[in-house]
């Protein structure tokens, strides 16, 4: 094999492949890469066993094959290259890189110990703008379970049905959901439940225009674009219906200034630690008091204007919650939070968002 490429072009490929590199992994192929070279491009392949990512560049190719390259390496000489243009000669166990006069050589594993990608067969296609993904994905993650004992909320829930995308996550103290309009194919009807590491993933990078072609298969799904592909396992198992603890009504409508609302909430929780992670909302006319006491630190305290005549209402959240919430809504105004009483749940609403937050003891 021998092919010449623009570091530039190169770089660019490589970056998604970084995080799959584990330096510790048992398998000593899962910290190199394959590349393959094709007629006038290549691919770099790179795979932990949870995910493969494929990414495609173009290349001058004198001479078509395939080899492994160890994959951290590979991108250190790749940026670190003397001259625009490198020149890459390999066999099946070394790999060799110029570029000026700077000469390496890298030895590599047999190409076929390296783990195939799977296949998923012949599934439906479901095209998505990167964009409306990205969002779907930004409005929840945040609100999946860290709690290793409930392994199915360790996962985002994906569902395509009646011509809309439903993403949900819950760790049972808040749930997000985002949806969006799809087309789908006829009476297309699937759920799914995404690993954390792929929606990162993919929200590293996927950009804001352009599609991405969605492909669900029984144990994987894949996620392609015209220089990218991302296959991932998915988490087994059926997610909870989380439907069942929405409210059906709420009593009091608030609307927040979201930016200003944000710098109350920061500065609320300057005093607040791990144990009492607690921020305290009174809402009285047209003021909210926001404060925050924790006994070994100290207390804060400060008001806010707002446009509310409802009755007077005190609860307690986690600010850090909120806080995701605020920025889940990013390019939005206000923010608008609707309550029950101080022992039910916040709830944001949105176009297509629905964010619900448990409340906190009241100190």
């Amino acid at each position: 094999m021998k092919m010449r490429f623009s570091r530039e072009d190169a770089l660019l490929a490589l970056q998604p492949l970084q995080s799959l590199l584990g330096s510790r992994s048992l398998l000593p192929v899962l910290s190199h890469v394959l590349i393959e070279a094709g007629a006038d491009s290549c691919r770099v392949i790179g795979s932990d066993l949870e995910l493969w990512i494929s990414c495609r560049f173009p290349a001058q190719v004198e001479e078509s094959g395939n080899v492994t390259i160890p994959g951290r390496r590979f991108f250190s000489i790749v940026r670190e290259a003397p001259e625009t243009e490198i020149v890459l000669e390999g066999a099946d166990g070394s790999s060799k890189l110029s570029s000026g006069r700077s000469f390496f050589k890298l030895l590599g594993v047999p190409c076929s110990e390296f783990p195939a990608g799977p296949r998923l067969g012949d599934v439906p296609v479901i095209r998505i703008p990167q964009a409306v993904l990205k969002r779907v994905f930004r409005q929840t993650v945040y609100a999946v379970s860290q709690d290793q004992n409930r392994y199915i909320l360790n996962g985002l829930y994906v569902c395509f049905r009646e011509g809309r995308l439903t993403v949900a996550a819950t760790d049972g103290k808040r749930l997000a959901i985002a949806e969006n309009p799809v087309e789908l194919p006829a009476d297309f009807d699937r759920e799914m439940v995404l690993t954390v590491k792929s929606v990162n993933e993919l929200q590293r990078i996927l950009g804001d225009s352009g599609e991405v072609a969605v492909r669900v298969g029984d144990k994987q799904v894949s996620f392609e674009t015209p220089d990218l592909l991302l296959i991932s396992r998915l988490i087994d198992g059926r997610y909870p219906d989380f439907r069942q603890v929405i409210p059906k009504e709420t009593r009091e409508r608030i609307v927040l200034p979201r930016e200003e609302f944000i710098q109350v909430l920061r500065r609320g929780s300057l005093l607040s630690s791990e144990k009492s992670n607690s921020v305290r909302f009174d809402f009285a006319g047209g003021t909210l008091t926001v404060s925050s006491v924790t006994p070994e630190v100290g207390e804060s305290r400060e008001e806010m204007e707002l446009d509310y005549r409802g009755t007077g209402l005190e609860i307690a959240f986690n600010p850090a919650y909120l806080l995701e919430v605020l920025r889940a809504l990013e390019g939005k105004t206000d923010a608008v939070l609707e309550l029950i009483d101080e022992n039910s749940p916040g709830i944001f609403r949105d176009e297509n968002f629905f964010c619900l937050i448990m409340p906190m003891k009241l100190n």
